[in-house]
């Protein structure tokens, strides 16, 4: 730590990150976050910086601009699962202006990680996509369904992954493009990919020594509960959050102030990047140490009361056991992509078609 922050300093800084707080609709009054906005304008603010991509007609081209581009019953999806280290490749460049149809703001997840697009092989277009990330570690509402204790979760938390974006891109969002989009994330193809991913080798063990087996998939709604997932095959509605992030914290200029406070004042051991079983993710660490030097609740600011739906889809026939640590072999359970096709285009896409 190079030294104590003065009082001046500490108002200063606190004084800025108001500011910031009041940009998007939040009030800082004594250690207090209030909404003074409507969530959905909140949400929206904070979406134009964190998925404000902007890319040349090279990207563009994969994305279609109206549903005569398309034939919904000629559809022909097909997953890709992008490679990692390659930041700067064209499939990267899709994969991230797509996120700018959002108009949620958008993680860019944390730990391990598995992005996709879904292709429409018919149109050579982007239907959607979808990021699956390590779960976070303290989640009440996840916890309490699973039932597991402090040691069940340190094993075989290592065996879920949570989509921290899902969703369609226009035009195939009007054909409930989205439903497919969530369909294919419980795919077949999910499980085997994560298997070779993270198997080690291919090995039956991980690098890890943890079990190379994914037997479920998490997500959360952004306003309440979320119409992709309902009365969706795979996917059941669990609760509600209980309205904690750091997305209002990290995703604007705050975050940027905190780090400027840490490399002053703080452990600055805390700027370095998440890594898989070290406990909260890197930002969460930021945005702790930054606030407790101003002498700021973390509790209170990461506590905004935006409620988010939660949502879960088992892969294998007994989950719970294999999360509870009954077993070691999990009984997988899931559909192929084609299948998963087949019934979205027999369930959903009628009735859409029909009232277009």
């Amino acid at each position: 730590m190079d030294g104590k922050i003065s009082v001046e300093d500490k108002n200063k800084y606190i004084n800025e990150i108001a500011c910031e707080f009041k940009k998007y609709g939040f009030i800082l009054n004594d250690n207090e976050l209030t909404i003074q906005s409507d969530i959905r304008s909140i949400q929206s603010k904070l979406a134009h910086i964190t998925n404000n991509f902007k890319y040349s007609d090279k990207v563009k081209k994969y994305f279609a601009n109206s549903l005569e581009e398309i034939n919904p019953l000629k559809i022909s999806p097909r997953l890709e699962l992008l490679e990692r280290g390659k930041s700067n490749s064209l499939k990267r460049q899709i994969f991230n202006y797509a996120k700018s149809f959002w108009s949620v703001p958008v993680s860019v997840g944390f730990g391990r990680r598995m992005e996709y697009i879904l292709w429409d092989d018919n149109t050579n277009k982007v239907i959607g996509i979808f990021g699956l990330c390590d779960p976070v570690i303290g989640l009440g509402v996840r916890d309490n369904f699973i039932g597991w204790n402090k040691e069940q979760k340190k094993e075989r938390l290592y065996n879920m992954l949570t989509a921290y974006i899902l969703g369609a891109v226009p035009p195939y969002n009007q054909i409930l493009g989205a439903k497919l989009v969530a369909l294919s994330a419980i795919s077949k193809q999910i499980v085997t990919d994560f298997h070779e991913r993270y198997s080690g080798n291919k090995t039956i063990i991980s690098k890890k020594n943890k079990p190379p087996y994914l037997v479920a998939i998490d997500t959360m709604g952004a306003f309440g509960k979320s119409a992709i997932y309902t009365r969706l095959k795979g996917w059941k509605f669990i609760g509600y959050t209980k309205g904690h992030s750091h997305i209002h914290l990290t995703s604007n200029g705050i975050y940027e102030i905190l780090i400027e406070i840490i490399k002053k004042y703080g452990n600055k051991s805390v700027l370095s990047k998440y890594k898989y079983g070290e406990g909260p993710n890197y930002k969460l660490r930021v945005v702790s140490e930054g606030l407790k030097i101003l002498g700021l609740s973390k509790n209170k600011l990461t506590l905004h009361s935006i409620k988010r739906g939660y949502y879960f889809a088992s892969l294998a026939d007994n989950w719970k056991d294999f999360l509870l640590l009954k077993t070691n072999t999990p009984l997988l359970n899931v559909n192929s992509l084609e299948e998963q096709f087949n019934y979205w285009k027999q369930r959903w896409l009628p009735k859409r078609i029909k009232n277009l």
